[in-house]
């Protein structure tokens, strides 16, 4: 998808306060989409439900995509081009935790499952 093509269609997010919509409105403000609806889904789920009944298009995070997109043959998922917007997500404890171990292996953990590899968008023709 062309960075272009983002202020042409209604972009659908999640409410306000939600990291992933203030992630999104500042990657689409980069490439010149300065308005934005008002309207604020509580869950990616409803979002992707909007999608598939026609109320506009959003933006996933591609871990995302196999679970809210799955079986839903009316929703097809595309990738940016380059830049691709994309975020850091860290994970952090008390430096005094007695539970260093188990959290440096949810770490090991995550990163191996959400390896890029694993994450591969879902489908290859634009719908809707």
């Amino acid at each position: 998808v062309s960075h272009g093509e983002l202020g042409k269609e209604r972009l659908l997010l999640l409410e306000e306060g939600h990291c992933l919509r203030d992630q999104a409105m500042a990657f689409c403000r980069n490439f010149g989409v300065t308005e934005f609806d008002e309207f604020g889904a509580t869950s990616l789920a409803t979002i992707v439900q909007m999608v598939a009944n026609g109320y506009g298009v959003t933006l996933l995070p591609r871990m995302s995509v196999p679970m809210e997109v799955r079986a839903n043959d009316r929703v097809c998922a595309l990738p940016f081009e380059l830049p691709v917007p994309q975020r850091t997500i860290g994970l952090v404890w008390r430096r005094t935790s007695p539970r260093k171990v188990d959290f440096v292996e949810f770490g090991r953990l995550i990163s191996e499952v959400m390896a890029p590899a694993q994450c591969k968008p879902k489908g290859s023709k634009r719908t809707g």
